[in-house]
């Protein structure tokens, strides 16, 4: 098969990264998470800041660790077991550390400690903050993405080595996937985590050892990341569910809606309400990804200078294989 740069990725993973501006500052307004800044709207006030914070909020996120497992499929084959490792280390986990100790961290939970009534200095703050309560202080703030994907890959990387020397096991994998509509197990074990998962574990917690909703879903998503990278034929496959993908995701988004409206937070006092919600949540994170990579194939597959600089400039591991995306596929 012909060899090709995967720019709709690069465009994708670029989008994706500027749309969290809007919705971050959207996010300032309700009653997601933590609003230091501004104190939340409700009724039909909150509705512009829902058109934003809802279809970004149930899926971003997951859109990100797949194409950050996509990327892994590249990064371990051209670099190996302990290359791979140390890129991630140097990538990912030092950036977060300094970025937890020294800078973003400290910062913004000092902005939420006088929100909340904190009357002193920043430097008398430190040591309430470190020693604590420091996850009470939105845990890793917005640093969080880069700690849980160190740890995804450190776990995934005995089963990528064993693929990796072995590539007739993820073969037989993509065979299974891409006969008949085996692709649509792989969704509805994601379905299965929201149902089974999220009601139990608050969604804003991003305190690794106690989030496994997010755990288990992002991780689930990193590793069908890298194999959907690894084989043309579920590559083509996801073709056939692009007609079935955009009426899912019209159907779930209007569903999150509806939720969101109604309760206009993660949880509500109502059952059927918190049930529609990680229903739709899961059927719309899955369908989207499957309308996101079908568009982007068709419709965002060109390189050129705005491409080239908004990826290094948006990458938050600056150096992972996403920058190159050889394809394994011929693209139409």
């Amino acid at each position: 098969m012909e060899t090709k740069r995967l720019f709709y990725m690069d465009w994708l993973r670029v989008l994706v990264i500027l749309s969290l501006i809007p919705f971050h500052a959207s996010l300032t307004y309700l009653r997601y998470g933590i609003v230091p800044i501004k104190a939340p709207v409700s009724g039909l006030a909150a509705l512009p800041f829902l058109t934003v914070s809802v279809p970004l909020g149930d899926f971003v996120m997951t859109l990100l660790f797949f194409i950050a497992g996509m990327a892994s499929f590249y990064s371990f084959k051209s670099r190996g077991r302990c290359n791979y490792l140390r890129e991630r280390r140097h990538k990912l986990l030092f950036p977060f550390l300094l970025g937890w100790f020294f800078f973003l961290s400290p910062a913004t939970g000092y902005v939420q400690a006088l929100y909340e009534g904190y009357a002193d200095g920043f430097v008398n703050f430190l040591p309430q903050f470190f020693w604590y309560q420091c996850f009470h202080y939105n845990g890793y703030g917005h640093l969080w993405f880069l700690l849980y994907l160190y740890v995804f890959s450190l776990l995934s990387v005995p089963l990528f080595n064993r693929w990796n020397k072995d590539e007739s096991r993820l073969e037989r994998i993509g065979a299974f996937f891409s006969q008949g509509r085996r692709l649509l197990l792989p969704i509805g074990f994601i379905v299965l985590l929201e149902l089974c998962l999220r009601p139990f574990f608050h969604p804003d917690a991003y305190i690794i050892v106690f989030d496994w909703a997010n755990d288990a879903v992002y991780l689930s998503l990193f590793i069908f990341g890298y194999v959907f990278a690894s084989d043309g034929r579920i590559q083509e496959k996801i073709k056939t569910y692009y007609n079935l993908s955009k009426a899912f995701v019209l159907l779930s988004l209007a569903t999150l809606f509806f939720v969101n409206i109604q309760s206009q937070m993660f949880y509500s006092n109502e059952v059927y309400l918190t049930l529609l919600w990680v229903l739709s949540k899961g059927v719309y994170e899955c369908s989207a990804i499957i309308f996101l990579l079908n568009f982007g194939r068709t419709r965002l597959n060109r390189g050129g200078r705005a491409i080239g600089y908004l990826s290094r400039s948006t990458d938050p591991e600056k150096s992972s294989g996403m920058r190159s995306w050889p394809g394994a596929v011929a693209l139409p």
